[in-house]
């Protein structure tokens, strides 16, 4: 048992200092240089990592307790008009406003928690799309707290006291939640409660005979997804300055979706690569009017009928031996 726990840390030990891993990291932090500080690109940049958040948030969900949900993009959304209404008129740094965004985000969680409990496969996805739709539609409709459609614009954006409102200073910000998320991705399946997220995946009756409680280990699921999808939307006001309900809709939603299906499910680089692929499909897209989801659609078809495993069975088929 001891070895075990030995191995178990020098595997992990050995992941994290492995090249390929540093490597990213490496050109990431180097970005800002390479397109010569110029905004436009930084701040697709520091979207596309705010959507890898959300990427590894979802597939925390699906990819490691079995859990479908359509409705990302309104504990997105949660989380992003609680950093904006908080700074907006009580000026409160990201320090403060991003872990609020998180504890929102995961309190409202709880109402698509409780479903899960009894509901499974295409009827939670059902559930959880209808959730992500309202909470739109209360955004656009609540104007005395959210400012209806006309949205909230933010003030000076400060972490820690510091000015990080320009598109370089998110950027960096945004990369470094990445990087805690991805930390807290890879060690979360060497927990107990990772172990137990696993269980409830591939068999509920099985977890159950092992002692697992199985409603409060997918709450938790859709607590810490939730959570973390909150503050990746708490990143995205801060970046954008603006929120309104139109940047929540059934579009985002399904971009969160085929950002995991392209990616392939419980994949840390697989998340990563389909929030990478969608991003530039999307960037793509809205340089032709009226075919976005069109394309995106598409794309997902693509995917699932001649890569079925997305990107982590080309990934496994290119480095077998390497970490997920």
């Amino acid at each position: 048992m001891v070895s075990s726990a030995v191995e178990s840390r020098r595997r992990f030990s050995l992941g994290v200092v492995r090249p390929t891993l540093l490597a990213p990291l490496g050109i990431a932090l180097a970005l800002p240089l390479l397109v010569r500080f110029n905004a436009y690109f930084l701040g697709v940049a520091a979207e596309f990592v705010i959507f890898a958040i959300v990427a590894l948030s979802l597939d925390l969900l699906m990819g490691r307790s079995g859990q479908i949900s359509l409705g990302q993009s309104g504990f997105f959304a949660v989380g992003a008009y609680t950093t904006a209404i908080l700074n907006a008129r009580s000026h409160l740094d990201l320090a403060v406003a991003l872990p609020a965004a998180a504890a929102l985000a995961a309190l409202s969680s709880l109402i698509v928690g409780f479903p899960a409990e009894r509901l499974r496969g295409h009827y939670l996805g059902i559930v959880t799309l209808g959730f992500g739709v309202a909470v739109a539609q209360i955004a656009l409709k609540w104007s005395a707290l959210t400012n209806g459609d006309e949205g909230v614009r933010l003030e000076t954006v400060r972490l820690f006291g510091v000015d990080v409102g320009a598109p370089l200073h998110m950027y960096y910000v945004a990369l470094a939640v990445l990087v805690a998320t991805i930390a807290f991705s890879f060690n979360l399946a060497r927990t107990r409660l990772g172990r137990a997220f696993a269980a409830v995946r591939d068999s509920e009756i099985a977890a159950s005979a092992m002692g697992v409680p199985v409603a409060r280990t997918k709450m938790l699921a859709f607590a810490i997804s939730a959570a973390l999808a909150g503050v990746a939307g708490g990143l995205l006001a801060a970046l954008d300055g603006f929120i309104a309900p139109e940047d929540f809709g059934i579009t985002q939603t399904l971009l969160f979706f085929a950002m995991v299906i392209v990616g392939g499910l419980d994949s840390i680089a697989g998340a990563i690569g389909g929030a990478l692929i969608v991003e530039i499909v999307s960037q793509i897209a809205a340089a032709t009017n009226g075919l976005s989801l069109l394309i995106l659609g598409s794309t997902i078809v693509v995917v699932a009928l001649y890569f079925p495993s997305g990107l982590k069975g080309i990934f496994a088929r290119l480095a077998p031996d390497a970490e997920r």
